[in-house]
This record gives structure tokens, sequence and C-alpha cells, in this order.
């Protein structure tokens, strides 16, 4: 076996019959950064990162700007510039070869690339160090088209929510896009991001969220993450407002099967839900 993969992953390529598959795509995965992924990350304007403390904690929010933000130092190394950025909970500045998990995305060219590693952390930027890094296909990635000016918006604020609200399922009504990141205790962290028609997530009750995880690229890390360990968080973006909603949750996995197709379901319950309100100022349109 590619020990690239952990258990979690291995056992869910096979409940799905892409085993053979995944090993070949293995190789896309590297140690290093290629030359033309460092070409793609100094010119990046939007990135998801999570950041996880010792005691397995977890935060994950969005770094972006106009201007490219990321520095490429050498095939190992990259700093990023935390000078635009939504809320970023205080425990996790400060910190010394902290796990590390990043996905960043060119909306326009419907590219994306997935990083994990280690990371020092400071209110300024991020120091970071790569264990792996792999380009996605641009399969469900909405098209959008980003203005070359940010929003103009009143200060920032958080609050806690008691529960999923009206305007959070308004959002998930006209929602083709949402970021999920998780963790194996021993691989690290994944951030993925999950498109679909608007309104592919439901809303089951006033904490528990469901969606059918769409078959991409065949590796399985974000489920295969969960199923070793369930812990996830949520990002969900409201792209008018430039309001944010984290959601710390236990994610389930149940199997669908009709006659020769199956699918896997991600039942989602709430822990926690932060509302981050003008936190995002990149004003992206549509396709």
């Amino acid at each position: 076996m590619n020990d690239i993969f952990h258990k979690g992953e291995y056992h869910i390529q096979e409940v799905m019959g892409v085993r053979k598959s995944a090993d070949t795509l293995s190789s896309n995965i590297k140690n290093s950064i290629p030359s033309i992924a460092a070409q793609f990350l100094e010119n990046l304007n939007f990135c998801v990162i999570s950041i996880a403390l010792k005691n397995t904690k977890q935060f994950t929010f969005i770094v972006y700007d106009i201007k490219p933000f990321i520095t490429v130092i050498d095939d190992k190394n990259i700093v990023i510039s935390l000078t635009h950025h939504t809320y970023i909970h205080k425990e996790f500045l400060l910190l010394n070869n902290a796990p590390f998990g990043f996905i960043g995305l060119d909306f326009e060219r419907k590219m994306r690339i997935r990083i994990n590693g280690n990371v020092n952390s400071s209110k300024e930027k991020l120091e970071v160090s790569i264990n792996q890094i792999y380009s996605n296909c641009p399969k469900y990635i909405a098209k959008k088209f980003l203005k070359n000016e940010l929003k103009i918006k009143d200060k920032q604020k958080v609050e806690k929510l008691v529960q999923i609200n009206s305007e959070f399922i308004n959002l998930l009504a006209n929602c083709d896009t949402f970021f999920i990141s998780s963790k194996h205790n021993n691989y690290g962290l994944d951030v993925s991001y999950k498109g679909g028609e608007k309104g592919f997530i439901s809303v089951i009750s006033n904490d528990t969220l469901q969606f059918v995880d769409l078959p991409g690229n065949n590796l399985f890390n974000t489920i295969g993450n969960i199923y070793s360990n369930p812990n996830i968080q949520l990002i969900f973006i409201d792209f008018q407002r430039g309001d944010i909603y984290y959601i710390s949750a236990v994610a389930n996995i149940i199997e669908n099967k009709q006659e020769q197709n199956k699918t896997l379901t991600l039942n989602i319950k709430c822990k926690e839900i932060l509302f981050n309100k003008n936190g995002f100022l990149l004003d992206y349109l549509d396709d």
C-alpha cells in the first residue's frame, strides 16, 4: 500500500471501489512545491486555512486580498501575509510548528491547490513548511469574477448563534460553495472545497445539515479523515453581504446504494456556530 494515504482514506476508497484509481492519482501529491504551483500560489487572491492546537482544537478562516499575498521562499516554504482575513480566534496566533491545512482557489479560472504542513503563526503572517501539495480538478467549482477593489465595510463583528437561523437558511438556499476542514491525528489537516447546484445543502433541523458528497478526484481525503475523526469545521460565505458563518460540527457518513451506483451523504451535527459580520471584503460576481 502507498503510505501517502491513511487507513480512513483506504477504507473509503475501498467502499467506493476506487482504490486503483486513487493509487494512480497519488503520484500527483508532491512533498515539495513544483514551479507551476509556485506561480499559482504567488498570484492567488483567496485561500482557506485551518490551524490546529496540540489539544486537537482547530480553527478555519479565510485569507484574501486584491493583490497577491503569498511569497514562495523555496520549494518547501511559503509565507502568507495576514493583511486581510476573516476572524481568527486569538488562540491560533503566536503558534510554533502547528498543524496546517490550506486550499487556494482561482474562481475565475476554476483552479485550486491543496497543501498540508506545519505553521509558525503571528498577527502579521504565517510561515508554512510544506508536507504535501497537489492540485485538484476544476469539477464543481462555481465560477466567479473578482472586481478590482475591496468592498468598504464597517468593522468586523463576531457573535455566537444558538442555532441555525433564518438568515443562514436563506443563504444555504442559494449556496453553491462552501469549505470543509478535517483532521487526522498523524496525517494532519485537510481543507476541501465543496460545490454544487444552488440548494445542494439541506437543513434537517435547527442544528443539523446534510449534503451528498459528489464524486471528485477519488482520493477521499476529507471523507477518509472523517471516518477516522468525525470532528469538522465548515465555512460558508455570503458573497453579496461579505458575511461568514463558521460551524464546528460532528459528521456522520451515510452510505447510499442505488443499483450499481454508490454515494456518500454527510449528516452534520452543529456544535458551535459563529457569525462574522463584514468579515469578507472581496467583491465577486457570479458567472
